[in-house]
Parts: C-alpha cells; structure tokens; sequence
C-alpha cells in the first residue's frame, strides 16, 4: 500500500480547524513509512495558507522527505463567498520556506498512481478538487488506484445539511464520487461521534513541535465551534477518522451504495444523497465504535 494525502491543513491558521493537522501526526506516525506523498488544496485555509501548513507541519515532523503537491486554489465554479466572514476570523498564517521542487498536486497523484498501478490509496480529507482535476487530465487513473478514502458529505438525515468539503466544491465531489473507483466515505454524522475536549489537548506532551502547535491552537479553535453550538465542550477531529478507517476498517459498519451531490439549489449546493442500489462504487460509513477509534487515534497523536 501506498498513501497519498490530499488536505487543506488549516492547523498553523491561528483559529482555523485543526483537524487535518491531527490526522497528518496521526498519519506519519501510525503508517509514515507508506506515505508518497502530500497534496495541499484550498478549504479550512487558502491555499497559501495550507502549503505553508502542510510545509511546517512535514519539517516539525521531520519528513521533508515527502513531496508536497500545490493543488487548485478554489473550487471548479464554486468561489465560497459564503466563507469569507467565517475566514476573517483567521489569524495570519506564518510563513514557511518552498522546497526546491513543488509538483502540481494533480501530477503528483497522476505520476504516482501510474507508477504504482493497484497499489495507491488516496486519503482525501478536504474539498476533492485536487482528484477531479487528476480524473479530467487523466481518466486511465480511475482503474488504477487501490482505493480512495474520503472524509466528506453528511448522511442519516431525512434533509441532510451540505457538509464543509462538499460544499466547497460539489462539481468535484459529484465528479470523483461518481468515477467508478471504489471509495470509502466518512460523513460528519460519523466523525461527530467522537469528541475531544480542552483537556484532552491540554494533556499532550511537548515532545514535538507539531504536537505543541496543536496543543496551543486547540483552545481558540474549540473556543468557535463551542461559540457557534456545533459542538459542547471540545471538537470533533473529523480527518482523523479516515486514517483510522485506512487502518482498520472495521472500526467501521459499511453501506454499499451510489452518493449524488446536490449542484443546483443555491441554498444547498453540496448537500450528499445516498442513492437506493446495491451495486455502487461507494462504500459509506453508518455506524462507528466510538469508543475503539478515539482510542487508537489519541494512541498516536498522545504517544
């Protein structure tokens, strides 16, 4: 198995979402020796912002080794205006120095899945534009790739609401949930399962710098979702259950269907549809042990 990671690491964004910045600890720790590659795309943070993320957060975890792929800056048509008060609550994003050579992240999954046909999963935790530009460039992909697994969408509702990644770019969603290549899809009805509180994040050790960022931002990122009733007393680390589900799926019970995402409503262009069939390529997550994968995640990210 080789991994690709294509996130929108918001951790380094003073009062952004930490979530990708956890799961990409959780990542390089628990399976660092599979990763090919990072892939940066707008979402919790421009992106500028993300490259400087994920480039800091590769240093602090002492794995430049890793290419890092520069992916698209905005969605395919989507602009999210809708984002940018939410966003003006950012604080400025430190700077972090280029390395030498900066692929095009649409390459770089193209490059790395042709080079190791059957053998790639791509973890794909932000808004899925980076894939939908590798899919029009080169469509060979799609029987190529082992697996794709994805956190996005929100299902188990009678009217389910569009969810942060699928919202920032429904044209992708619908174009890579949709490409015929087997996919697991985690949804924020799974992902709010679990809950990490102040003091969860106030208990990490100061053993690398990655993890004294994380323990430093979690507070004011907590402070706003708390503020906006999306969650009680702590956060959801949303990405990091796609790792978990890479390595053991079944911390997950499964439902094999087909997922259209909404394109046209103005008031809910992103919102996800389980489609009524069997025979689809998407695999989504409806139910979780809670209690088994917090632990394996805090396991890695406490260590």
């Amino acid at each position: 198995m080789i991994i690709l990671f294509d996130t929108d690491i918001g951790l380094g964004t003073p009062r952004a979402e930490l979530d990708d910045g956890a799961a990409i600890v959780f990542l390089l720790r628990a399976l660092g020796d599979k990763v090919a590659g990072v892939t940066a795309v707008h979402g919790n943070a421009s992106l500028e912002s993300a490259m400087n993320n994920s480039r800091r957060l590769l240093a602090y975890l002492e794995r430049t080794d890793i290419p890092l792929g520069r992916g698209a800056a905005s969605g395919l048509v989507e602009q999210k205006e809708w984002f940018a008060e939410w966003e003006a609550g950012y604080g400025d994003t430190p700077p972090w120095p280029p390395a030498q050579d900066e692929p095009l992240a649409a390459n770089l999954i193209i490059d790395t899945i042709r080079a190791n046909p059957g053998e790639v999963v791509i973890l794909a935790v932000g808004p899925l534009t980076n894939l939908a530009l590798a899919l029009r460039l080169a469509p060979d992909i799609v029987g190529k790739v082992r697996q794709i697994v994805s956190m996005g969408g929100s299902f188990g509702q009678e009217d389910p609401q569009p969810e942060f990644n699928a919202r920032c770019d429904p044209e992708a969603a619908q174009a890579v949930l949709n490409a015929g290549w087997p996919i697991q899809l985690i949804g924020l009805n799974i992902t709010t399962q679990l809950i990490f509180t102040y003091d969860d994040f106030a208990s990490l050790p100061d053993s690398n710098p990655a993890l004294t960022l994380l323990k430093e931002q979690a507070p004011g990122w907590i402070d706003r979702v708390v503020a906006r009733g999306w969650e009680q007393d702590g956060c959801a680390l949303h990405d990091a259950l796609a790792v978990a589900a890479v390595m053991d799926p079944s911390l997950f019970s499964w439902q094999q269907t087909a997922v259209t995402v909404e394109l046209c409503d103005p008031e809910r262009r992103g919102a996800t549809y389980l489609q009524d069939t069997e025979t689809g390529h998407v695999a989504v997550a409806t139910a979780v042990d809670a209690v088994r994968c917090r632990e394996l995640i805090w396991r890695y990210l406490a260590a």
